[in-house]
């Protein structure tokens, strides 16, 4: 394989945020282990297809928010030229055809009328993110998407089945039922805390007329409102686990709600520097996966979902270390954060107006 090939390959898998594969793939292990179909074969079968899947949804929206990634994320377009604009939209068609390929595949060996309105849905949804209808452009609803993010790809899981053994799911709606509290608690943590992504996009966001939600509360409102906001999805677990609808021993992710509070008011804190936004940024994708991940063990503990999940954590790291547009969150990088987090709760509300129509951008 030539250098140029080597090096056009790399900038793909890093102008598409590969590593996102994993925020997809870890909560579908939980739903096969939810429903018993969690094993080696399936893990890794998984793992390549929300690789590809999540890599489709990625190319499509840089291709989709081109204008706007230029001004907000010019090593990412960069990375994007490198590879090309036309190859770019060919690989587009070549994922998304590999999606539909693995789709029919599965279903065919694994029949289930659930698995199939699951799938069409979820990459329904995936396209429409950036396509069509553009869900990322609207306040409120691109918050519904990318809370599904953890619901549709844990639902995937459980109605999945075993296409290697021909095994379908016996799954339905009344079963996925039975997840709702799981469902709320990370809904609610993702609905909470995904905004930050925004903070470093302000300019080429406000270019197309566009103020992301989530800037513009934790700009507006002081160190109280942002506590509130990051303690809702702690509120939910304490109440799920008093009502007996989670295990008594969920109540170890308490440990986590200084953690989303301080991440919440580093956005504040970070202001208009953007190497500290960037920074705040990668500390919210890690905060994420590691809330995400600790919440299923604590809810389907067993070492065949913990040896997954593992896997997608080994490979979030090396992503993020050699496959990502950016630079990844180091130790060393914590203790600014902290300071960060530190600045956030002692600075004044923002007094600039926020305009009253927006819409939102990826």
């Amino acid at each position: 394989m030539s250098g140029g090939v080597v090096r056009k390959l790399r900038a793909l898998l890093q102008c598409a945020s590969c590593r996102f594969g994993a925020l997809y793939y870890v909560p579908f292990c939980a739903g096969m282990a939810a429903a018993g179909t969690l094993s080696l074969a399936t893990a890794l079968l998984s793992a390549a297809f929300w690789l590809t899947l999540g890599m489709a949804i990625e190319v499509t929206n840089r291709l989709a928010d081109r204008v706007e990634d230029a001004v907000n994320r010019p090593e990412r377009t960069a990375l994007c030229e490198v590879v090309g604009w036309e190859l770019l939209a060919r690989v587009q068609l070549v994922l998304w055809g590999l999606v539909v390929v693995a789709t029919a595949v599965w279903l065919a060996l694994a029949p289930n009328a659930l698995l199939l309105l699951l799938l069409v849905s979820g990459a329904g949804f995936g396209l429409a993110y950036s396509r069509g209808p553009r869900l990322a452009r609207h306040r409120a609803l691109v918050f519904v998407v990318l809370s599904g993010t953890f619901v549709g790809p844990f639902c995937l899981g459980v109605a999945a089945g075993d296409p290697l053994t021909g095994t379908a799911s016996t799954a339905g709606f009344a079963q996925l039922g039975e997840f709702v509290p799981l469902f709320w608690v990370l809904t609610l943590f993702i609905s909470s805390l995904a905004g930050i992504k925004d903070i470093t996009d302000r300019a080429g966001d406000e270019a197309i007329g566009y103020r992301s939600a989530f800037v513009a509360f934790a700009e507006r409102h002081g160190t109280a409102a942002l506590t509130a906001l990051a303690a809702v999805p702690f509120v939910a677990l304490v109440g799920f686990v008093a009502a007996g609808q989670l295990p008594a021993r969920a109540l170890a992710l308490l440990v986590f709600l200084p953690l989303s509070t301080g991440v919440a008011l580093a956005v504040r804190g970070a202001h208009d520097r953007p190497a500290d936004q960037l920074l705040v940024r990668e500390a919210l994708y890690d905060h994420w996966l590691a809330f995400t991940t600790a919440t299923l063990l604590l809810c389907f503990p067993s070492a065949g979902l913990l040896a997954a999940l593992a896997g997608a954590w080994l490979w979030w790291i090396v992503a993020s270390h050699s496959l990502h547009w950016g630079a990844p969150l180091r130790l060393a990088d914590l203790p600014r954060v902290v300071a960060l987090a530190s600045a956030g709760a002692v600075r004044r509300p923002s007094a600039v107006p926020v305009p009253a129509t927006m819409e939102a951008s990826a």
